[in-house]
């Protein structure tokens, strides 16, 4: 069975939280906890079905209380992801168009603000092996390096330590015990 290290909240939500003050607590309580090590199929429950916020990275744990910065807490990448909103083409398709180019990725899903207006909204993610010779800002360039494959790719989320809400709304993509990409492979694909 597929483990994953990760932060992951222990509970989910039924909309998508937007009291700043709230989130500024569940992230600073989430990046102090221990990290978890959960299935995939558990991982994919929860994100996908039960609308548990999650982060793609591993934090350092206490040392939020020290800095303040989230960054200068990262400690590796564990998922690298792509944030799409409000798009004319499905989450399938645009998982497609990835693989089309080489870069299949994990899992896909889609977000609470999926059908607005008739479009689309979703998250694609890649599994990635914990290296901690890989330093933020080659995940950072990474992670831009896919969001700018797409003009849909949010600009606004390309950071390492972004904590990602998940949904109820089910998954768009899976491709269930693929392998993680290391750094070099995207690196090498991307041109980085």
């Amino acid at each position: 069975m597929t483990k994953l290290l990760c932060h992951i909240n222990d509970e989910g939500f039924k909309t998508k939280p937007t009291d700043i003050k709230f989130m500024g607590k569940l992230r600073d309580k989430m990046i102090q906890r221990k990290w978890s090590y959960v299935s995939e199929e558990e991982f994919v429950n929860r994100v996908c079905y039960k609308g548990y916020a999650f982060y793609g990275n591993i934090f350092n744990g206490h040392d939020l209380m020290e800095t303040g910065k989230q960054r200068d807490c990262w400690r590796a990448q564990t998922i690298v992801a792509v944030d799409i909103d409000k798009c004319p083409i499905d989450a399938t398709s645009m998982c497609q168009f990835y693989t089309d180019l080489g870069y299949i990725p994990w899992l896909s899903y889609r977000t609470f603000s999926d059908g607005t207006n008739g479009l689309h909204s979703y998250r694609i993610l890649w599994r990635v092996e914990v290296d901690h010779s890989i330093k933020y800002e080659q995940w950072a360039a990474v992670i831009k390096g896919l969001s700018t494959l797409t003009e849909y790719g949010d600009k606004h989320a390309r950071d390492c330590t972004r904590m990602w809400q998940g949904s109820h709304k089910g998954l768009a993509w899976h491709v269930p015990g693929l392998s993680p990409w290391s750094y070099s492979e995207f690196a090498k694909k991307l041109g980085l």
